[in-house]
């Protein structure tokens, strides 16, 4: 990776709002839109977890998408991360760590594939990690958003992709 370079790590959620251009609320996607700009700029480094590959299911996926993925993937500040022994490891940590709080938050312990990207994350050292799982008003499983600064004792920055600064319209 090159040094200077915010590290920006997508969840799947980002990935599939992204390649399918979805119509997401509160201007999201202008959100996601200038962070892919950044990576098409070479301004940022990319960063997933290959768990990715496996939760976009190719064939929910129309000519347009595949191809925007296909085109990412290939890019030089893009980094693809395969779950190693040190990646596993802290996944244990981190389902442990939440597991033995359920009782006091209500909540049950993070999925594999959450703990997977986020241990990735905190292992290969992003800036931030853009994800859109937010709270579950059912409770049956721990979002993501909510962890913001503190995953299990690690300090990682969980948020929305930010949306861009606004442009002074006297100064174009």
């Amino acid at each position: 990776m090159k040094a200077g370079k915010p590290v920006i790590y997508w969840d799947t959620s980002v990935f599939l709002a992204w390649i399918k251009d979805e119509n997401r609320p509160n201007k999201e996607m202008d959100g996601v839109n200038d962070v892919a700009n950044k990576i098409h700029k070479d301004l940022a480094i990319l960063l997933t977890s290959a768990i990715t590959t496996a939760e976009i299911l190719e064939s929910t996926l129309n000519e347009l998408a595949k191809q925007r993925l296909s085109d990412l993937f290939k890019r030089k500040n893009f980094q693809y991360v395969a779950a190693d022994v040190r990646v596993m490891e802290l996944i244990g940590k981190i389902r442990d760590y939440y597991l033995q709080r359920k009782d006091d938050d209500q909540l049950p312990t993070l999925s594999t594939p959450d703990a997977i990207h986020l241990a990735t994350a905190i292992l290969y050292g992003a800036s931030e990690f853009h994800t859109f799982d937010a709270n579950n008003e059912t409770r049956k499983r721990r979002a993501l958003l909510p962890l913001n600064g503190n995953v299990a004792g690690y300090a990682l920055v969980i948020c929305k992709p930010p949306l861009p600064p606004q442009q002074d319209l006297f100064n174009k």
